[in-house]
């Protein structure tokens, strides 16, 4: 009997040492499973949470394609009630209207698969500058777990991962030196969202310094064609995604919605009406193209640790300085500024104020109650912190400008040649 027992007893140590031993091999494969899974359910909780733009755009337009043929519902978005995104979005609701299910669950299935897509993106992009899988990990576990990645497409159920995902691969795509497939990517991203164009001062820094051909552009406006050829198959008509484009540019005329941008902090009434006319534009344009101007003048080399310096740099200055931004608009932002501290391996505070930044503007929409004015029932926005009430927004938008000092200040060390050959030996 004790023979029997001990046999028994060296089995099931033999196991335990074997389930350690498989434990400890695959680490990394199992905190990737057991969190992924954990961030899924933690988003399907939130699927009935019903946003003011659910409501009102994204559930009548999927069941707009419900109604109307699916994909075949395309050739007549001019009948689509409040229609005015562009069609690459519209091509996954065709897709999702297909499946049977409540309307509110498809559309942010759509936006979850895409948290998971953006979530793999950045990991890949954080090995490639650091070859080391566990950095790769938190990564993606960052990404996948920060609060305005969940907040936009769990609980908002919008669209921001979708372009964002495609810009983080073309711009892996561009550290592989793989540029007409990265414009290509680019070209689909600006199918999804016009916000798409806050990487391309990336691609001039890098034709400033030869390492881009200006004809690669030619493949923006093919990467744009994929998005809007379904529509054409279906028979819709030639100019109708130009015409969502312009639906886009000329619909909101504010100087500023609600976003950590410069314009938060200016009170300007009337003034606004001349600075809507293009001078805010100007302004913005000069901007940017005088920081490209200090980046070439002091010969910044267009090595890989410049070129994620430069592209987390336009992410978060070029929606700062432009008008009529919404605060999803810096979601290029959080994603690029995460990667940027991780690949540095410094200043990580930077992260998580950029991200606190972005969900503070994200409150006012997602946190709302009704309450009646004059025997009306309205919608009342909140904020995190109730006491700053409107100044909440100025709250980010003095975190954003923080931010950007910091980063102004880093530009110092790339104009040291010694430390561009550091960066080029480091690679």
């Amino acid at each position: 009997m004790s023979k029997l027992f001990a046999s028994f007893n060296d089995l099931c140590q033999k196991c335990f040492d074997g389930f350690i031993n498989f434990f400890r091999k695959h680490i990394l494969l199992i905190v990737f499973i057991v969190l992924s899974i954990l961030a899924l359910v933690m988003r399907i909780l939130f699927f009935q949470y019903l946003s003011g733009d659910m409501a009102s755009f994204l559930i009548p337009w999927t069941n707009f394609f419900k109604e109307n043929g699916n994909f075949l519902a395309l050739a007549k978005m001019n009948e689509c009630p409040n229609a005015n995104y562009l069609y690459g979005y519209y091509n996954l609701l065709a897709f999702v209207s297909i499946f049977k299910g409540e309307p509110i669950n498809l559309v942010k299935s759509i936006s979850v698969f895409f948290d998971f897509a953006l979530a793999i993106g950045v990991s890949l992009v954080t090995y490639h500058f650091t070859k080391n899988k566990t950095t790769s990990l938190i990564s993606y576990l960052a990404t996948l777990y920060a609060p305005t990645v969940f907040a936009n497409s769990a609980v908002w159920g919008q669209c921001d991962q979708i372009y964002v995902c495609f810009v983080v691969y073309a711009f892996l795509l561009i550290l592989k030196k793989k540029n007409i497939w990265a414009t290509l990517v680019i070209g689909i991203a600006l199918g999804f969202k016009i916000q798409t164009i806050f990487i391309l001062p990336l691609l001039g820094f890098m034709w400033l310094n030869k390492k881009y051909r200006i004809w690669n552009l030619f493949m923006l406006p093919l990467g744009f064609l994929i998005t809007i050829l379904p529509s054409y198959l279906v028979g819709g008509a030639f100019t109708a995604p130009f015409e969502a484009i312009g639906l886009q540019l000329g619909q909101y005329a504010d100087m500023n919605y609600g976003s950590g941008s410069m314009y938060a902090f200016m009170e300007m009434g009337s003034l606004a009406e001349c600075f809507n006319k293009g001078t805010a534009i100007i302004f913005a344009a000069a901007i940017l193209l005088f920081v490209m101007f200090v980046l070439f003048y002091k010969k910044v080399e267009c090595n890989e640790q410049n070129i994620m310096y430069v592209a987390a740099l336009y992410a978060l200055l070029t929606p700062f300085v432009l008008p009529h931004m919404h605060e999803r608009y810096f979601f290029m932002a959080d994603i690029f500024i995460l990667l940027y501290v991780i690949v540095r391996k410094k200043q990580y505070y930077l992260a998580p104020l950029m991200i606190f930044s972005s969900i503070n503007t994200y409150t006012h929409f997602l946190t709302f109650t009704a309450v009646q004015v004059d025997g009306k029932w309205v919608a009342e926005h909140q904020y995190i912190f109730k006491f700053l009430g409107q100044d909440s927004v100025r709250l980010s938008a003095l975190i954003n400008l923080f931010i950007l000092i910091v980063l102004f200040l880093n530009m110092k060390k790339l104009f040291n040649k010694e430390n561009n050959e550091l960066t080029k030996t480091t690679k």
